[in-house]
C-alpha cells in the first residue's frame, strides 16, 4: 500500500503526470536512465558502502525510477521512494518488499524522514521536475537535511549543452534522420525551446511548436521504425502547464552547491550528448544551521 504523506499537496498535478504513469513504459534514454547509468550509480552507492562497512545502507529516491530501484544495492540495504504524484508511484513503481523497499507519495521539499537519517539521497532527472532557482534549492536543503553528515547526493541532472540548439535546427535534424530516437529528439526540443532557466519551458509550448511543424507522424514512424506509441507520447504534453527546468551546469552547481560539495560527475555535459550527468556530491558541514533555519521558515509561512 502506497501512503501518501503531504496532502492534500500530494498529486497537485493530476494532469501530465497521471498521463504519463501509464505511458512510461514507452519512455527510453535520455528521458530514463541507461544501463551504463546505473552502474555508474551502482559503483557510487558500492564505494559509499565499501567505506562503511559497519552500517547498513539508508537510502532515499527521489522519484519512482523502477531501473534505481531494482538496480544491485548493497546488502541489507533499504530504499523509500518519495514521489508527488499517487498515479506514478501506483503505476511505475515496482512493488514494496518487507524492510527493504517502500514507496511513499511526499513532496521532495517536505519529506517523511528525520534529519540526519539516510546515507543516500539519488534520483533521475529529478531537479529538473522543479522550478529554478527555488525549487532546485528547497529540494537540495531537504536533501541536506536527511542525509547524514558522511552521505552522498547522487543525481542524473539534464543540463543545457555550452552551445544551445535552435528548435529549427533539431527538426531539421529529425527529419534529416540524424537524431537515433524520439526520445532524443523530445529531450534536444525541450531544451532549445527553454528561452531562460528561471522560466523553464511548459511543456504545452513544446506541443505546440510541434503541432506548429506539421510533420507527419505517420510517416516518420514508417521512414525510422520508432515504436508509435512513443512518438504519439508528444500528445501527453498538450494543454499541460508542467514546467521543466533545464539548468546549465554552472547554475546547477550555483544552487546545488549551496548546501553540497561536488565529489564526482559522470561526464562534463559539453555537447548535447553529454547533457545527462550524474552529479554526486557531499553535505556541506557548514550548511546545516542554514538548512534547519530554511526549514523553520518554511513551517512559519
Amino acid at each position: 500500500m502506497v501512503s501518501c504523506v503531504t496532502m492534500p499537496d500530494c498529486d497537485r498535478d493530476k494532469t501530465y503526470w497521471s498521463s504519463l504513469a501509464y505511458a512510461y513504459g514507452a519512455l527510453g534514454p535520455p528521458l530514463r536512465p541507461t544501463g551504463a547509468d546505473i552502474a555508474y550509480m551502482e559503483g557510487a552507492v558500492a564505494a559509499w558502502a565499501g567505506r562503511h562497512p559497519a552500517r547498513r545502507t539508508r537510502a532515499l529516491l527521489l522519484g519512482v525510477t523502477p531501473p534505481i530501484a531494482e538496480m544491485r544495492w548493497p546488502p541489507g540495504a533499504s530504499l523509500i521512494a518519495a514521489d508527488n504524484s499517487f498515479p506514478m508511484v501506483r503505476a511505475v513503481w515496482p512493488r514494496d518488499l518487507p524492510r527493504s523497499r517502500v514507496a511513499v507519495c511526499a513532496d521532495w521539499s517536505a519529506l517523511p524522514v528525520p534529519e540526519s537519517s539516510c546515507d543516500v539521497v539519488i534520483g533521475d532527472g529529478s531537479f529538473s521536475c522543479l522550478r529554478y532557482p527555488d525549487g532546485f534549492r528547497a529540494a537540495a536543503a531537504e536533501a541536506r537535511r536527511i542525509l547524514r553528515a558522511d552521505g552522498r547526493l547522487m543525481v542524473r541532472c539534464y543540463i543545457q549543452p555550452c552551445e544551445r540548439e535552435r528548435p529549427e535546427d533539431v527538426i531539421a535534424d529529425l527529419l534529416g534522420g540524424a537524431i537515433p530516437s524520439f526520445h532524443w529528439f523530445k529531450f534536444r526540443l525541450l531544451m532549445a525551446l527553454q528561452e531562460n532557466t528561471e522560466r523553464g519551458v511548459a511543456v504545452d509550448a513544446v506541443y505546440r511548436f510541434w503541432a506548429s511543424q506539421r510533420v507527419d507522424e505517420a510517416a516518420l514512424i514508417a521512414q525510422t521504425g520508432w515504436d508509435a506509441q512513443a512518438v504519439r507520447m508528444m500528445e501527453l504534453y498538450r494543454g499541460k502547464d508542467t514546467v521543466y527546468s533545464f539548468p546549465t551546469m554552472s547554475e546547477l552547481r550555483r544552487v546545488l552547491g549551496e548546501f553540497f560539495a561536488e565529489t564526482a560527475i559522470s561526464t562534463m555535459p559539453r555537447t548535447i550528448e553529454g547533457s545527462c550527468p550524474i552529479w554526486v556530491a557531499e553535505p556541506r558541514s557548514d550548511m546545516r544551521q542554514a538548512t534547519m533555519a530554511l526549514g523553520a521558515a518554511a513551517c512559519r509561512s
